[in-house]
């Protein structure tokens, strides 16, 4: 029998060399990096968890960048300085054409996306430049006002099922009142931004409306936007109905401003699907009053009225990737597969295919007690609501967007007058149309 004592160690070593071999050729698994503006614990991660388990050979991680100037400046020097990035999100045109301009985004058509899109989310609203597709949108953000219905009640105001931009400043200034020694205001709003605001102006001009026809100069001395600045001044500091603009900037609310009205320091705000999260976070804000909803008021003599709301979050592929081919089978696999997940974080699918129940469903989960879902059905659902088509002029547009929300911090902020305001915002703007021209 000793001649057989070797046998055991030749299985071991036998063992050993074949692990070994085996672990030589396995396919290393490609990684692959998404970043995005959605916290992971609301839909991102799971996305991430699921993709992963069933593509062994491909893993994605997802990293969070928060969505305001800082987060957005963060992105773009990753981007620029090589950071893995193969996938990631934009919330805005005028960011997204930045990036295509500097070349931060693949040209989406030769990856199958043109066939993808018309079948799986449709024709209209989708964003191009220059004729050709670099991004693909994951969400429909129609805009609304998310309102304290108790605080209406208190008031003896109906939540309206419609009104007119006259209405909303009555009842902006009908909820304003002093509770406990601080006033309550009737409204948030946010002057010249994209998502807080009513874009009074947009629905006067439609698409476009910041450029004169060609493009070739700002459209900023049109009436409506001396109109639409006074309107919103008067409401300021005649009406004293909309929190103080100086107190937006001290605390920093331009990209997150719901705790205005969680605290309940605002009874109204314009705002998205996105904000249905911290209503359900009754971990941080403690309440049982009823969020209601309402659509955006129309403007009178303004026969086609449009939600200046958008398909958004735009998914971009980055144009260094070294896995395009597998970053492009993720992306299908977000807007195909990864809706049902992001429903916890307020974000309704452009998927055509999404069911309407299970989309209500997901968004309240076991929190439908503190809304008021049927006004939400008939406001998010409105089979009449029509988008604006994307702006197809986009000369300037991350300048201009800046432009104007500088020159409104001066005149919302009383440091220079009406007149001011829109002279600089059309110079300015003009100048920089030619820069970009040249």
């Amino acid at each position: 029998m000793k001649r057989w004592r070797w046998l055991p160690a030749l299985v071991v070593t036998v063992l050993f060399l074949t692990m070994i071999s085996l672990t030589l050729a396995a396919p290393k698994a490609v990684k692959l990096v998404v970043w995005g503006g959605v916290p992971p614990e609301n839909g991102p991660q799971q996305i991430v968890t699921e993709w992963n388990a069933a593509h062994p050979e491909t893993q994605v991680e997802y990293v969070r960048f928060v969505n305001d100037d800082a987060g957005n400046t963060k992105l773009d020097v990753a981007l620029l300085s090589g950071e893995q990035i193969d996938a990631y999100f934009t919330y805005g045109v005028p960011y997204m054409v930045k990036r295509i301009e500097g070349g931060m985004a693949e040209d989406l058509s030769k990856y199958g996306f043109t066939s993808f899109v018309k079948n799986n989310i449709g024709t209209s609203g989708i964003f191009r430049y220059k004729n050709k597709l670099y991004s693909i949108p994951t969400c429909k953000e129609m805009q609304y006002y998310m309102v304290n219905k108790n605080l209406f009640d208190q008031a003896g105001i109906a939540v309206p099922t419609a009104w007119t931009i006259d209405d909303f400043r009555a009842v902006s200034k009908k909820l304003t009142r002093v509770a406990d020694g601080k006033t309550q205001y009737g409204v948030f709003y946010l002057p010249f931004n994209m998502s807080n605001n009513f874009d009074l102006s947009r629905n006067v001009l439609g698409t476009n409306y910041s450029y004169k026809k060609g493009g070739k100069e700002s459209n900023f001395d049109h009436p409506i936007f001396r109109q639409e600045a006074q309107l919103f001044y008067d409401m300021m500091y005649t009406d004293k109905s909309t929190f103080p603009y100086s107190e937006v900037l001290a605390r920093k609310l331009q990209a997150y401003a719901q705790d205005l009205l969680m605290n309940q320091e605002v009874a109204m705000m314009k705002t998205a699907p996105w904000t249905l999260r911290y209503v359900k976070d009754t971990g941080k804000y403690p309440h049982d009053w009823i969020t209601s909803f309402t659509p955006l008021p129309t403007v009178p003599k303004v026969k086609n009225f449009y939600n200046d709301g958008a398909l958004n979050n735009w998914l971009l592929m980055n144009s260094r990737s070294k896995y395009k081919k597998e970053t492009a089978a993720f992306m299908k696999f977000w807007v195909t597969n990864g809706w049902k997940a992001m429903l916890v974080g307020g974000k309704i699918p452009t998927y055509n295919k999404a069911d309407q129940d299970q989309i209500i469903d997901g968004l309240f989960g076991d929190s439908k007690k503190l809304f008021d879902v049927a006004a939400f059905k008939r406001v998010a659902f409105d089979p009449k609501m029509k988008f604006y088509e994307p702006d197809t002029i986009t000369a300037a547009a991350p300048e201009i967007l800046q432009i104007r929300q500088t020159e409104a911090d001066k005149y919302f902020l009383r440091d220079e007058t009406l007149d001011q305001f829109i002279t600089n915002l059309k110079k300015r703007s003009d100048d920089a149309i030619r820069n970009a021209a040249q």
